[in-house]
């Protein structure tokens, strides 16, 4: 089974044409995605958004992959009426990973002065958030004690060229990892990975034995070993197939103010802080979207 997330958008599109919308007009990062996403949503629909032209960027947008029970099964390939049962049999199937040594997201790295988070299209959801926000981003950190990876979805606010402010709102893995770097006065390798397959997104939320790490789940999912790679600044291993690396550390000891985010948040605390993520390189797919899989239409 292909595991990037340009064949699973490609195969779905063929399985479901309707559930594949491609957005061939000019969008902006303020308000244009959220505003498209809560309008299919408010007509009952979830298809997978892919956003050809970002005003101010040469890379495209994809939402919604994994915003419908449809899309989920079929990752699975199986009824959507067979989802959870599927979904809870395979976690179990834990398959370790494999590494492959030349990864497509290495095409094209940014680091030192090229380092700059603005180049990618982050959007801003809302009037009033604080700032442009990753909301899609799978954070990959290991184990400080025992060197066992996880991985996770966390909040990201753009804060600089190579600042984002972290919410480890979970209290579960990647929270405990980071604190215990911190006692030690170190900071957190990690790196974020965007554009992945669906069962990479449905087995960060898996929650394995500690001795399991969650790669083993997503090879269960796929039912083969999940192919990782080798970041370029730090020592560690991310997917393989992902679109776009993020590759850098959460820093011990520095907590800044969070938000506002979101449509229902309209206050700013204090008391609310978000750990500082500091960037040291970005890597890459060079070529589009839309000429990997497909011509566009409108």
């Amino acid at each position: 089974m292909s595991q990037d997330l340009r064949s699973f958008v490609a195969a779905y599109e063929r399985a479901f044409p309707a559930e594949v919308v491609r957005v061939t007009e000019p969008v902006s990062t303020d308000f244009d995605v959220m505003a498209l996403v809560l309008e299919y949503e408010r007509r009952r629909r979830f298809p997978i958004l892919l956003l050809e032209q970002v005003r101010g960027s040469d890379i495209p947008i994809v939402c919604n992959v994994v915003a419908s029970r449809r899309a989920l099964a079929f990752a699975l390939g199986v009824p959507e009426a067979g989802l959870a049962l599927e979904y809870a049999r395979r976690i179990k199937d834990a398959i370790k990973p494999v590494v492959v040594a030349d990864p497509p997201f290495r095409q094209r790295v940014l680091a030192g002065p090229d380092l700059d988070l603005g180049r990618l299209p982050i959007p801003t959801y809302f009037p009033g958030d604080a700032g442009r926000y990753l909301t899609a981003g799978l954070l990959v950190a290991r184990d400080p004690d025992t060197g066992g990876e996880t991985e996770g979805y966390h909040r990201f606010q753009v804060k600089g060229r190579d600042r984002m402010g972290v919410s480890l709102h979970s209290r579960r893995r990647m929270f405990e990892y980071q604190r215990r770097a911190e006692a030690r006065k170190q900071a957190l390798p990690c790196a974020i990975a965007l554009g992945v397959h669906p069962l990479v997104s449905m087995g960060s939320l898996a929650y394995p034995a500690p001795e399991v790490g969650k790669f083993e789940v997503v090879g269960g999912l796929f039912g083969q070993p999940l192919e990782v790679a080798p970041c370029t600044t730090i020592d560690l291993h991310v997917p393989a197939a992902a679109e776009i690396v993020i590759e850098g550390e959460i820093l011990p000891g520095v907590r800044e103010p969070e938000g506002p985010f979101g449509e229902f948040t309209g206050y700013f605390s204090r008391r609310s802080t978000e750990h500082v993520f500091v960037a040291r390189a970005i890597a890459m797919r060079e070529r589009p979207w839309f000429q990997s899989i497909g011509s566009g239409r409108a």
